[in-house]
């Protein structure tokens, strides 16, 4: 496989998971919301930083210890946990307030930050690579360090994509939703985290 093809590839096999509803998504719009069109951006950026350590950490031959089901239930209940926390703290801070300038530049550390938690927080995101990445990467290796990059720009561009058009999207409506409204999709996102969090908990422990 060429190049090129690796790249394309990527980005739609990428593209498909990115469309599939989760935390990352629920996270995605509550801080549109709240703070504007860049947390899309910023919060793959995060995401991003992390699969590039997993990247790293795949092609130094570390799959197999990841594949390994205590590792994988040790990290659902971790992740379980940390959704929970994170949903807890969505549903107490429903008031809707923006300040376009001070929020965008207060909470560009804190997005990427969030990006990276609620990533790593998701056993399913870890299923992912190390299986449907790691396959990739079987594809991309032989081609050399470029082939590694194009698979990684592939794949992380079709993140920014969608992420970026949800919040940019949001950004653009959000000034025709009421307060209420906003404290509606809120708690939503938040009982949505709560919900998947308490299902990786219980799926670990039975």
């Amino acid at each position: 496989m060429n190049l090129f093809a690796i790249g394309v590839s990527s980005f739609v096999v990428a593209l498909s998971g990115a469309l599939s509803p989760g935390p990352l998504l629920a996270v995605t719009i509550t801080r549109s919301f709240k703070y504007g069109a860049s947390q899309g951006p910023l919060l793959i950026a995060g995401h991003s930083i992390l699969e590039f350590v997993m990247v790293l950490l795949l092609v130094a031959g570390f799959g197999a210890y990841l594949k390994e089901p205590g590792i994988s239930k040790l990290l659902s209940i971790a992740g379980g946990c940390v959704l929970l926390l994170m949903a807890i703290s969505m549903l107490k801070k429903t008031k809707f307030e923006f300040s376009p300038q001070q929020n965008i530049n207060t909470t560009r550390g804190s997005s990427i930050f969030h990006g990276i938690v609620v990533s790593i927080s998701n056993p399913y995101w870890l299923v992912w690579w190390v299986t449907i990445g790691l396959a990739y990467l079987s594809i991309a290796l032989p081609r050399g360090f470029s082939g590694l990059i194009a698979f990684f720009l592939g794949h992380i561009s079709a993140d920014f994509f969608w992420y970026s058009l949800v919040s940019y999207s949001i950004n653009r409506g959000r000034t025709k939703f009421s307060p209420f409204v906003y404290r509606i999709v809120t708690v939503c996102c938040g009982i949505f985290l709560s919900i998947f969090g308490v299902f990786l908990i219980i799926k670990a422990l039975i």
